[in-house]
Formats: C-alpha cells, sequence, structure tokens
C-alpha cells in the first residue's frame, strides 16, 4: 500500500472546494492555483473523482466542480480508495492471499490486518468539511497575526 501524490493532492483540492463559502463551482485552473497543484494532473484528479460521482462538473462561464455529495458525509478513508486503491499493507491484508503459494496465514498477518485496521480508523474518521474547516480556522489566525503586526518603520 502506497499513498500517492494523487490522493495527497485530491484532499487538498477538495478542501478548497469545501471553502468555498458559496458552494459555486471552482475551475480546475482556480483550485490548482489556490493549492499549487499541477493543473492538468489535477484535471485528471477530478476527471477520477467525477467519474465516482464525489465531484460533478459544469461547463461555461461560470462553471467547474463542485461536490455530488456532501463533504460532510466525504472521509479521506473514500478519497484514498477512490484514488489509490483498498488500504492494505501487504498482500495477506483483510483476507487477501499470501505471495507464497500455498502458504498458511503466516504470524505476520496478524501486524498487516491491525496496521489496515488503525489506517482505516484514522483516514476514516476525518471527513473533507473537517479538514476545510480545520483550514478555515489556520487562515483565519494566520490573517488574524498579520493584521496585529506593526507596521516598518524606517529610520535614516
Amino acid at each position: 500500500m502506497r499513498l500517492t501524490q494523487k490522493s495527497k493532492y485530491a484532499v487538498r483540492a477538495l478542501m478548497e472546494l469545501a471553502l468555498e463559502e458559496c458552494g459555486l463551482p471552482l475551475g480546475v485552473n482556480e483550485v490548482a492555483r489556490r493549492q499549487r497543484i499541477p493543473e492538468r494532473f489535477l484535471e485528471q484528479i477530478f476527471g477520477d473523482l467525477r467519474r465516482a460521482k464525489i465531484l460533478t462538473s459544469r461547463r461555461g462561464a461560470h462553471g467547474g466542480f463542485s461536490f455530488a455529495v456532501s463533504p460532510e458525509e466525504l472521509t479521506i478513508l473514500d478519497i484514498v480508495e477512490i484514488l489509490d486503491g483498498e488500504v492494505r499493507p501487504a498482500r495477506c491484508s483483510a483476507g487477501g492471499t499470501c505471495y507464497i503459494a500455498d502458504a498458511p496465514l503466516c504470524a505476520t498477518s496478524k501486524i498487516w490486518d491491525e496496521a489496515r485496521t488503525a489506517l482505516e480508523s484514522v483516514f476514516g474518521r476525518y471527513t473533507i468539511a473537517q479538514v476545510a474547516a480545520e483550514e478555515r480556522h489556520n487562515r483565519e489566525a494566520r490573517e488574524g497575526s498579520r493584521a496585529e503586526e506593526p507596521a516598518a518603520s524606517y529610520s535614516r
């Protein structure tokens, strides 16, 4: 199991969509710019998420992508599994088959199952809405600290 850049970018991009106050669609170029994600890669990611019925798209001047499901219902686990596949640190995890032909479950399968359960628990605990709320709080805190900074004074 390997967490790819694809799922990491997807979570950041979906968080950005969830931050949009009025829920209007956002264009890929705008989300890519805000999150510093390569635009062409984000187009592929959003295409995958649209095909998975996570996002909807609208063409035109006021087009872009928006959620097809509520960000409150969409977990990080959902996104990871859509883009990277099932969370399985080893082939034998979650009832898979061992790479050694005709091998009984070995003592390590218990460890891989525990790791899978832990990953699913962590990724399943956080929704896109929660991540967006945390980011909104962080941005407000950063803006507040900038407003408190004294103006630079120049002496000659």
